[in-house]
């Protein structure tokens, strides 16, 4: 009998420090991890490692609960919100406009699908169920560590390091291994609370000394994203984290705080923030208000006449786009468009005025409001239960706060459990200025799975090898067949789920190539490397649709090197794979102007295809009717059909939804001085000289040759 129960133990032993490892792993390569071989090279290494570590682990527990023959499942205050919340989930996932992408996440951000909230709810519960409360410190630690490596990155990156690789002024704004400015920002909100809070407890003086220099390294390469969301919640969370300090320690506060706003307060004079107000006394605006003054008094006013829209303010931007995540809710109040439907529902529902900035044709698939974005997709439903888990952790944390008292000094895990409050609290502030990423959501459902233990007083935590070892295992010849068969089956599960995740990456990694090829087009090569992908991952209608072009545009090459049977054949297939991609997304109006695209491409050898070209940019109308671009290409092609009086009424509409759009006024001039209304043509060619760019040389070309004629 003994002999039995040091085999169990040693089982489960083997099973928790694996369990544990995995979890430093998840913590240490997540905000490392990138690759420059993706078609996103960032959010989408991240989320298939958290998919690939939450496989690992949940296996890793089920084996171990076939191995106690219990289940092991530690119950927490949150539950039944959770459960809710996933609930909701599904229920939007089931009403969606687009349940692919509801289930998958958008492509290019994969965080926020069905899938994604399975992985962190399994990673919570995992982590409550089978982590111990001594390794927890060294968990942190390992998150330290990493975040090191990415702020010397971020620093790096500040002084040139990478800047030829980037498109991005990367010097300017540091995104390190996040990949976007606000995201890592976000990230380094996350760690300085919880950093700062590490550094007051008692450790060796070598790891006082890391931490305390990792609080100001973050702090620096957060000022050099220019982050203004991350420096709000940086603010609001360090904030919170020394008023709870005070409130629990009184004068043991005082000269840590002191110390650290000093160094604070010293490195933003040295090096700057985000916010005008506060940079106007900086350091490097001190030195450079000379050559600023110069400079602005250089500048040239611009015409009032003109409309200039010029860089508009990402405040104004977000402000739009907020009024469209609105509107979806409006018409979506109770379960939304479905999860992570956005992108797709924001065509729709986009505010007239996003035509009038600088970024009028950009895709915008989150709502840049974690709040609004659950509102518009999973409606009160979703932002419902959402709003209640973050209200029930902060009464319980408070509750738990105000219930604890001391009476020497205060144990470590409590001050890291402030500072860990605090860095949740971020999370909360940089979401509503923006949206959760892989990282700044694996903390958003595991920093609250840590506090509960933490704020646990259990000798032994449920799950550990102590308790499992108190009853007496009996196993018969039978039982330890049925325990077998429940091994092979979770051991070939995890590892078919494993073998889905290495068919997704690579299929991304095809599809990457792809892509880049096709925009070259090299549409052969594009088509070979896409086809891949789709073989590898057959449902992703993203691959459908972007396969479909180059294989029409082969199709039209054949055409033209008079080999009709072969072109026929990539006519075909082109044709095939876009309706199968709007049969798995019928709302993505993507989808519908690359069957616009390809049908009108095709109409230049068959005329009979031009209709069906005009029905489907109809279509992508109705899905997104402020969409200027949309009605601009259905003009020319009404009027290529001889259907001048639908071209005019579409121009006129192109002009109203975005008043400074040149093309569209071109095309007026042009129709109108082909069909004999010069007075019309010569109006709108010299509304482009006179509203838009007066040194427009084609539309004074036009407006020469016009007054020449009259």
């Amino acid at each position: 009998m003994i002999k039995s129960e040091i085999i169990e133990y040693m089982k489960i032993e083997v099973t928790d420090r694996i369990i544990i490892f995995t979890y430093h792993i998840l913590f240490f390569l997540v905000p490392l991890i990138l690759t420059p071989w993706n078609f996103e090279l960032f959010e989408f290494n991240k989320m298939m490692l958290t998919y690939f570590l939450t496989v690992i682990i949940a296996s890793l527990w089920l084996i171990k609960m076939i191995t106690v023959k219990q289940i092991i499942f530690n119950k927490t205050p949150f539950d039944l919100l959770l459960l809710l919340f996933l609930i909701s989930q599904i229920t939007s996932t089931l009403l969606s406009w687009d349940r692919h992408v509801s289930v998958f996440g958008y492509y290019s951000r994969f965080n926020g699908g069905l899938l994604s909230t399975f992985s962190y709810l399994i990673l919570f519960y995992a982590f409550v169920s089978n982590f111990q409360k001594s390794q927890i410190l060294k968990l942190l630690r390992t998150a330290v560590i990493s975040a090191i490596f990415v702020t010397v990155y971020g620093i790096l990156e500040h002084f040139g390091i990478d800047r030829h690789i980037w498109v991005q002024d990367v010097q300017n704004r540091v995104f390190s291994t996040l990949g976007q400015p606000n995201w890592l920002a976000a990230f380094l909100a996350v760690l300085i609370p919880v950093t700062t809070s590490l550094s007051l407890i008692k450790t060796p003086g070598k790891e006082k000394f890391l931490y305390t220099v990792a609080v100001y390294m973050y702090f620096i390469t957060l000022i050099y994203t220019k982050s203004r969301s991350g420096f709000l919640g940086l603010m609001g969370g360090l904030g919170i984290f020394w008023l709870l300090y005070f409130l629990k320690f009184k004068k043991e506060t005082v000269k840590p705080f002191l110390v650290q706003a000093a160094l604070l307060f010293a490195i933003v004079f040295l090096f700057g923030a985000p916010f005008r107000i506060i940079e106007k006394y900086t350091l490097p605006q001190l030195l450079n208000s000379s050559n600023s003054a110069s400079v602005s008094r250089s500048v040239k006013p611009v015409d009032l006449s003109i409309i200039d829209v010029g860089i508009t303010e990402s405040g104004e931007i977000r402000n739009i786009v907020w009024k469209g995540a609105i509107n979806i809710f409006k018409n979506y109040p109770v379960f939304g468009t479905g999860t992570e439907s956005f992108a797709l529902a924001y065509f729709k529902y986009r505010p007239v005025e996003h035509n009038m900035t600088s970024e009028w044709d950009f895709l915008y698939n989150k709502a840049h409001n974690e709040y609004l974005n659950y509102a518009a997709t999973t409606g009160m439903f979703g932002l419902g239960s959402y709003l209640l888990i973050i209200g029930v952790f902060i009464f319980y944390f408070l509750k738990q706060f105000k219930n604890i008292s001391f009476k020497s000094s205060p144990p470590a895990k409590f001050v890291v459990s402030i500072g860990l409050f605090s860095a949740w609290l971020t999370v909360l502030i940089t979401n509503f200025f923006g949206f959760s990423v892989v990282i700044t959501q694996l903390y958003f459902f595991l920093i609250p799975a840590v506090v509960y233990l933490y704020m646990q007083d259990y000798a032994v935590l449920p799950g550990s090898p102590e308790k499992y070892l108190k009853r007496a295992i009996v196993v018969n010849f039978r039982q330890n067949m049925h325990l077998s068969i429940l091994l092979v089956i979770v051991c070939l599960t995890g590892l078919f789920l494993v073998i889905r995740l290495i068919f997704f990456w690579v299929s991304d990694f095809y599809f990457a190539k792809g892509h880049s090829q096709s925009k070259s087009q090299e549409f052969a090569s594009a088509y070979k490397n896409i086809k891949t992908a789709v073989f590898l991952n057959p449902n992703e209608s993203f691959y459908l649709d972007e396969l479909a072009f180059p294989a029409a545009q082969i199709g039209l090459y054949l055409y033209s090197e008079n080999k009709a049977s072969d072109s026929a054949v990539f006519i075909k297939e082109a044709l095939f794979y876009n309706e199968k991609a709007l049969n798995i997304s019928p709302k993505n109006v993507n989808y519908w102007k690359t069957k616009t695209r390809i049908l009108y491409n095709l109409s230049q050898i068959d005329q009979n295809y031009l209709p069906e070209a005009i029905k489907a940019l109809e279509v992508a109308k109705k899905l997104s009717p402020t969409d200027p671009k949309i009605r601009y290409n259905l003009a020319l092609m009404y009027d290529t059909s001889g259907q001048s009086k639908k071209a005019y009424f579409e121009l006129d509409d192109t002009v109203k939804l975005k008043v400074n759009y040149r093309d569209a006024w071109l095309a007026k001039g042009i129709f109108h001085a082909r069909d004999g209304n010069y007075e019309k043509a010569i109006e709108a060619l010299e509304f482009i000289l006179t509203r838009i760019n007066p040194n427009d040389d084609e539309a004074r070309k036009q407006l020469e040759e016009l007054q020449n004629k009259i």
